[in-house]
């Protein structure tokens, strides 16, 4: 009888076979799907190859399913670690701690930042490898021939781990994307994350404490990935919640930050580009994000100074609409768009009379076969 996948994969994980264990284990997703351990696995396999930004939503993923353990603490404090947001770091560590107040890896960790807090010492210990003492435990090594796959590994993901660890920007640029010290909550907003009285106002979303503080620190982990979507998914979620005007205005704070994207960093940023039926089932919540849909256009005017037309989504075969949206070009130069032939809009989302409508950015058009050369 063959072994569970997920048996495999933590074999492979202890043998620091990190990618094999990856591409096994995606390879079951959809038996795996609500299984807490399979998340949890696959996250601390990325979170080993220097796949932060996987890692991060896996386990992430694992979360929705079981908040309190500790080897998700550990990885989730590992990723704000390396990132050099040691505020948040402590805090994981001090949860894995109410849960094992014996673990070593927390303590060490708590110990490395009250003496090593600046950055700098942050990336020379991410770059030779020496923060993997602070990531979930993965297991004993197989002796010398161990030895001889992880020096093997390590090459290969040095050359990762440098590169994060340096920040680069999506368009080549180093350094850290900015610096958020200013956003970090103090201790009195942590001891006063809910609104006192909600007989005032209408709320979307009721949090907990916990779910507030963890919502507004995802929300500057995915800025400094440079996925600001899905910050503002989070940012959304917290404004239109329970939590405190103060939690709120640091969130506001942080909208500040934001980039308008083109074509060229949308994509080469991987943002998440959500579906129209994600969006379509709460606007709210997608309400500044952006999106690259394709389509074909209709009951296209010029008002003024707008250009208006109803973008049919996932119409560009001919197929099939999954739905119709309008969108709204202004001030001018309005774009030049024929309704015959497929487009994809870069827009933000908005609502206007209280329909889910887009704020169109730019357009893309192929050409067509005779103008192509």
């Amino acid at each position: 009888m063959s072994r569970p996948v997920i048996d495999v994969a933590r074999s492979l994980i202890r043998r620091r076979k990190f990618g094999k264990a990856i591409i096994a284990l995606e390879n079951v997703h959809e038996i795996y799907r609500e299984s807490f351990d399979y998340y949890l696995t696959l996250g601390i396999a990325c979170l080993y190859a220097g796949d932060t930004g996987n890692s991060n939503r896996y386990f992430q993923q694992a979360r929705h399913i079981k908040i309190r353990d500790k080897n998700l603490l550990l990885g989730q404090a590992a990723l704000y670690l390396r990132r050099g947001d040691t505020d948040i770091a402590i805090q994981y560590y001090l949860d894995v701690l109410d849960i094992d107040p014996e673990n070593a890896r927390a303590q060490a960790a708590l110990s490395f930042i009250r003496h090593n807090c600046d950055y700098e010492t942050i990336v020379k210990w991410v770059d030779s490898g020496k923060i993997e003492k602070f990531y979930p435990p993965i297991g004993k090594d197989l002796g010398e021939a161990g030895r001889i796959i992880i020096s093997a590994i390590a090459g290969i993901a040095a050359a990762c781990l440098i590169l994060y660890c340096v920040n680069k920007s999506p368009d080549g640029s180093s350094g850290r994307r900015a610096d958020l010290t200013e956003l970090a909550l103090s201790a009195e907003e942590k001891n006063n994350l809910q609104e006192k009285d909600l007989s005032g106002g209408v709320y979307r979303y009721i949090l907990t404490d916990s779910q507030i503080e963890e919502t507004y620190n995802q929300a500057k982990l995915y800025f400094q990935d440079y996925r600001d979507n899905s910050a503002r998914v989070e940012i959304n979620r917290l404004l239109n919640s329970n939590a405190s005007s103060s939690v709120k205005a640091k969130a506001n704070l942080l909208l500040s930050y934001f980039e308008e994207p083109t074509f060229d960093t949308f994509v080469n940023r991987g943002e998440e580009n959500f579906s129209y039926a994600d969006v379509a089932g709460d606007p709210v919540l997608y309400i500044g994000c952006w999106t690259a849909w394709s389509g074909r256009i209709s009951n296209a005017q010029t008002l003024e100074d707008t250009y208006r037309c109803d973008l049919l989504i996932g119409y560009e075969n001919l197929e099939r609409v999954d739905g119709i949206v309008p969108v709204y070009f202004s001030p001018p130069p309005v774009p030049e768009i024929e309704g015959d032939r497929a487009v994809r809009i870069l827009a933000k989302i908005g609502v206007e009379n209280g329909k889910l409508s887009l704020f169109g950015r730019s357009v893309y058009q192929p050409l067509r076969k005779n103008e192509e050369k």
